[in-house]
């Protein structure tokens, strides 16, 4: 069950082609991704609109901090829906 995550191969170099808005939510307390390669994923996406630091969260930010990750989905999804971000 390690080896697949750990053999995959690195599509960072394919980021820019996803051009859809996107948001990347991190825990400032993932032991598992470290928060650069957070910033590394937003920075390489066309379209990010923020990363979302969820302080003292870990990896799983979603189930340990719902509140705060809500929110931050919450905003996106209303910032991504509005006439005027369709029309850009």
């Amino acid at each position: 069950m390690f080896n697949p995550l750990v053999d995959r191969e690195d599509l960072h170099h394919r980021l820019g082609e996803i051009t859809a808005p996107a948001l990347v939510i991190h825990g400032t307390a993932d032991a598992a991704i470290d928060m650069e390669l957070a910033e590394r994923l937003c920075s390489g996406l066309a379209n990010c609109r923020g990363l979302v630091k969820i302080e003292g969260a870990g990896h799983s930010a979603n189930l340990s901090d719902p509140e705060p990750v809500n929110r931050a989905v919450l905003a996106f999804l209303s910032e991504v829906t509005t006439p005027a971000a369709r029309k850009g």
